[in-house]
């Protein structure tokens, strides 16, 4: 019951890259498909980096969040994929 209660926890507590990215005002890359978990990945580079510092903080954080954010991304690929702003020339 430890460990589930633990799970739960730490799951509240990472957030979610998909949520933040996908309906947030200023986003990295807005409302495309699999922002969120590029997100995740691009803090996992950035976290294993020789120069890292404080961003190796993150790095526990955004491989828990990763799962869920291909999940949530998943979901919600009809709305990205039809919200996505084309590109800019």
């Amino acid at each position: 019951m430890k460990f589930f209660l633990g799970a739960i926890t730490v799951m509240l507590l990472t957030g979610c890259s998909t949520l933040a990215e996908t309906f947030d005002d200023h986003p990295r890359c807005g409302a495309h498909p699999y922002c969120g978990s590029s997100t995740d990945i691009e803090v996992i580079k950035g976290a294993t980096e020789e120069n890292a510092g404080v961003l190796r903080v993150l790095l526990p954080v955004a491989l828990i969040d990763l799962p869920f954010s291909l999940v949530a991304d998943t979901l919600f690929l009809p709305y990205t994929a039809f919200n996505t702003e084309p590109a800019h020339k």
